[in-house]
């Protein structure tokens, strides 16, 4: 069955045939200017090797321009890594895609190459996989962690106990609950729904999960088994600098909202809103430590659009005095 949207048609993966030479698991690394934490990276995939028959590792970069992450590969691939590099500049989606279609695995764990794993991610994944045989998609809780590598959070419990997520299309369409180290899917999925959406420069992860929750089961562990990298150079954080990130919320959506059946949207659109105001609300304080005015208006105004809660105007205000703190200093 083919699920593909318009938006997505130049994202459209080849299906491989049964008897093709596969192996069980395509890792595939995307680089761009992270070339720092690559070996961590590596490192943390190599450990749990299965030789070439089950597992194959391929970093794609999308022409670094400040570092050289063939060098890495290189030098701590242990010759079991594969490097592509790309002709030009193509974007993070279209640099996703051309990794994907290299992938010849049952499984494609996609692992930004600034994150880690634990050393047992794909056993337990796959144990998920084998417990969960419905689903198309599994993924674990995540750390969050610096550019030290010092544990700064830590994703929300879904569930008590592994097991497939019921109704998670009215959880993962309300907010993001998910980090892109800590997920896996079946080649299938990208075979039926296309890849990530070109129109988003930001936050392509959450539209792409919202498809795939709408056509597929996803599986789950409480483990935590994943670290997603935060730092100031990275896309995450840039997204953030000037408030970029509001117009990417919206836009994301707005592509959303444009496909969700009509029996859920509107429980999903009421829902959403205080889960967005949440959202811009926690990121009020780093726009203020940060002194960034631009950025501090955009969350400002798209905080209000979107809050419902008395509560939360509190907390709003406490920042503005914060902020008047720090014009001060």
């Amino acid at each position: 069955m083919n699920f593909l949207s318009p938006n997505i048609n130049e994202q459209i993966f080849t299906s491989l045939q049964i008897g093709d030479n596969r192996p069980l698991w395509s890792v595939v690394i995307p680089t761009f200017n992270c070339a720092d934490f690559l070996k961590l990276t590596l490192d943390s995939v190599l450990i749990q090797d299965r030789g070439p028959d089950e597992m194959e590792i391929i970093v794609v970069d999308d022409l670094s321009t400040k570092d050289n992450p063939e060098s890495v590969v290189k030098q701590y691939g242990k010759g079991r890594v594969q490097f592509y590099r790309q002709g030009k500049n193509v974007g993070k989606s279209q640099n996703y895609a051309t990794g994907i279609r290299l992938a010849k695995g049952h499984y494609i764990h996609l692992l930004h190459g600034d994150d880690t794993i634990a050393n047992n991610f794909y056993s337990s994944i796959e144990k998920l996989f084998e417990q969960n045989p419905q689903a198309s998609a599994g993924f674990c809780r995540c750390n969050y962690i610096n550019e030290e590598g010092e544990i700064i959070g830590e994703t929300s419990v879904l569930l008590k106990e592994s097991g497939v997520l019921t109704d998670f299309i009215g959880v993962i369409a309300v907010w993001q609950c998910i980090q892109p180290p800590s997920i896996v899917f079946k080649r299938e999925v990208y075979e039926q729904i296309g890849g990530y959406d070109n129109r988003l420069q930001y936050i392509e992860d959450w539209e792409f999960y919202v498809r795939c929750a709408l056509h597929f089961d996803f599986a789950y562990t409480p483990e935590i088994l994943a670290n997603y990298r935060v730092f100031p150079t990275n896309s995450s954080s840039q997204s953030i600098k000037g408030g970029k990130r509001v117009a990417a919320i919206r836009q994301v959506i707005s592509i959303i909202d444009s496909y969700l059946p009509k029996e859920i949207k509107k429980r999903i659109v009421n829902e959403r809103k205080e889960a967005v105001a949440i959202y811009l609300l926690n990121y009020i304080p780093l726009v203020v430590s940060k002194r960034d005015f631009k950025g501090f208006i955009k969350f400002s105004i798209a905080f209000f659009a979107f809050n419902r809660k008395v509560k939360l105007v509190g907390r709003y205000f406490r920042f503005v005095i914060n902020f008047k703190k720090y014009l001060k200093d």
